[in-house]
């Protein structure tokens, strides 16, 4: 049996060799052809990869520049957040038709602190994750908006609208960062963790 470990390396996926760059000029794309493999290489900075990956809305704009402007350096919320998921992806071991991109992406929110992980342990099985079995009763707004984006990730519903991800006051600030960074999980898979700069700054 042949496995892959090819992973591309920062000089492979230099801009200068890329069709859409052009000398004295620039790269001419509108949207990076190559962003899943720069974040594999870990060149992508956390600025590049939204703009790259969510169509431009006036409505999150200023939530999105709060967003980069305190990132500290990793998507995950703290250590702890990192071991839960570690740990969840070890009980459940590794199955290579349900260990899709969205299954981490949905994993890595139901994994954001404690008592969502409570919640939804049992949802987790050897075929993937079944929602009906977490325990809502009494969950806080703020888990109950990782929840629902977390369904609408593995399982490509919209229960969670842009206009709810622009309302302060129905996804919290914390709660939009771990939905923006599960969107990158489910884009680009677990290379995503390899964004660990901020990257430039909005213009004005």
């Amino acid at each position: 049996m042949y496995i892959n470990t090819f992973k591309y390396s920062p000089e492979d996926v230099s801009c200068h060799l890329c069709t859409e760059y052009v000398k004295k000029v620039g790269c001419t794309a509108l949207r990076c052809p190559w962003l899943a493999e720069r974040i594999e290489a870990g060149v992508v900075g956390y600025r590049e990869a939204i703009m790259e990956t969510f169509s431009y809305d006036r409505r999150l704009f200023y939530r999105f520049k709060l967003l980069i402007k305190h990132f500290h350096g990793s998507l995950w919320s703290n250590e702890q957040h990192e071991r839960r998921m570690h740990f969840e992806r070890a009980i459940q071991k590794y199955r290579r038709s349900r260990d899709t991109n969205a299954y981490h992406a949905a994993m890595y929110l139901l994994t954001a602190n404690d008592d969502i992980h409570r919640r939804t342990a049992n949802c987790f099985c050897k075929h993937g994750i079944e929602f009906g079995y977490a325990v809502l009763r009494n969950i806080s707004p703020h888990n109950y908006a990782l929840f629902m984006a977390a369904r609408d990730l593995y399982s490509k519903t919209e229960s969670v609208t842009v206009e709810d991800l622009s309302d302060p006051e129905i996804i919290d600030l914390e709660a939009l960062r771990l939905i923006v960074n599960a969107t990158l999980i489910a884009r680009y898979g677990l290379a995503a963790f390899q964004i660990k700069a901020r990257g430039a700054e909005y213009g004005s």
